[in-house]
């Protein structure tokens, strides 16, 4: 028979020997029930205040991590309330359990690091043998306890950006250290209230330490940046201006000389778009996208002009110097209006309007690049379904991810 001293090692609890091991057949498992008792009457309150006698008792069950080929081990107590002089009949609290709960701390840690890898909470609840509410209750706490609270940090430089919760449906809204890529606060929604838990939890003072501020052109977040921090420059991301070049000038210009193309110029324009929205090094040459990008060029003036000038455009990012980007600007601007071709010339009064967001990027060379890799570390959190039934869980998960 194996020594009592090594299965009370094996439990390894604290002021507690195991009393009698009970082996339960359930199907194809067994469940181990492993009945512990007190080495000696020794009862705390969560005061702190120790006490050799107690009021009432109770049975406990609590399941804990596996012993070899035993995935279901549940360890059995008596668990008594004490009457404190300073607080008055209270449970009595232990250092390897939490009150209310069903599983032990090292059970609980052993799911929370499981919870780190890049996994569903089913397969997490299949491994430990645990509800998957029960994996999510565990992963929530220690994600509460391992993520700063919003505000406790002094961010200088932020990057703030949208994300699809569900695709033209809900967003979210993340705003990101630029110093470091840490998920600072994830908000619902893309509306200028988005952003206001935020500010409100930095405080005025620590909203005043904010340099500068990287985003999109999207009206609710230059507000709510104007409005708490009005003397933080902004600096506008080139992705998203480049982007909404070839949303709302290439794909305009494009449709409306499809209608006024002849037979054989549709052929050529047919399937065009996206090979119009790539750079041209990243276009496939094995599929011949080269050769249908020239010759595209070569049959329409218009379509040529706004591709260069979106080529072009892309050059004002090079800039160090705020002189020379606003010359170049300047003449960029010029070729634009008198280009003749509507969405092009109201697209370069729209960006005249924002200039000096642009500008602000020769001083301060951050973008809105480092929210991509966070977008996509997103996207698959959702893919393996975190948060859908609890959107807090599903934030905390973000946070978690890049604290």
């Amino acid at each position: 028979m194996v020594k009592q001293e090594y299965i009370d090692k094996l439990v390894n609890i604290q002021g507690f020997f195991v009393q009698e091991i009970a082996y339960i057949q359930e199907g194809d498992t067994t469940k181990l029930n492993i009945i512990i008792n007190r080495k000696e009457p020794f009862y705390k309150c969560s005061c702190g205040l120790e006490y050799s006698t107690y009021y009432d008792s109770e049975i406990r069950q609590v399941q804990d991590l596996s012993y070899g080929p035993y995935a279901k081990v549940f360890l059995v107590f008596t668990q008594c309330r004490i009457d404190c002089s300073r607080c008055g009949i209270k449970t009595e609290v232990f250092d390897w359990v939490e009150p209310r709960v069903r599983y032990t701390m090292r059970l609980g840690a052993a799911v929370a690091i499981a919870c780190e890898e890049t996994r569903s909470l089913k397969s997490i609840a299949e491994q430990f043998g645990l509800h998957w509410e029960t994996v999510k209750e565990i992963d929530k706490k220690a994600l509460e306890r391992k993520v700063p609270a919003v505000g406790s940090q002094s961010p200088v430089v932020l990057a703030i950006d949208e994300f699809s919760i569900r695709k033209r449906h809900s967003y979210g809204t993340t705003v990101v250290n630029a110093r470091n890529s840490s998920v600072l606060y994830v908000g619902r929604d893309r509306r200028e209230e988005s952003l206001r838990p935020f500010f409100e939890a930095l405080g005025p003072e620590k909203c005043e330490l904010i340099e500068a501020v990287a985003m999109d052109m999207w009206k609710p977040y230059l507000k709510a940046v104007k409005e708490n921090c009005p003397q933080a420059a902004i600096v506008f991301d080139p992705f998203h201006v480049i982007q909404a070049y070839g949303r709302d000038v290439v794909d305009k210009v494009r449709v409306e000389e499809y209608k006024k193309a002849t037979a054989s110029a549709k052929e050529v324009m047919k399937g065009s778009r996206y090979i119009l929205l790539k750079n041209r090094v990243n276009l496939n040459r094995s599929q011949g996208e080269h050769v249908r990008l020239k010759d595209l060029l070569h049959i329409n003036r218009k379509i040529n002009k706004v591709y260069i000038l979106k080529d072009d455009l892309k050059v004002l990012w090079r800039y160090k110097s705020e002189v020379w980007a606003r010359k170049f600007f300047r003449s960029w601007y010029r070729r634009a209006i008198y280009s003749r071709i509507e969405p092009l010339k109201d697209f370069a009064r729209m960006l005249k309007r924002h200039i000096e967001g642009i500008i602000n990027h020769c001083k301060y060379r951050i973008h809105t690049g480092i929210l991509e890799g966070i977008n996509n570390k997103i996207k698959v959190i959702k893919r393996i379904a975190y948060g859908f039934r609890d959107i807090d869980y599903f934030f905390l998960k973000i946070r978690g991810a890049f604290c």
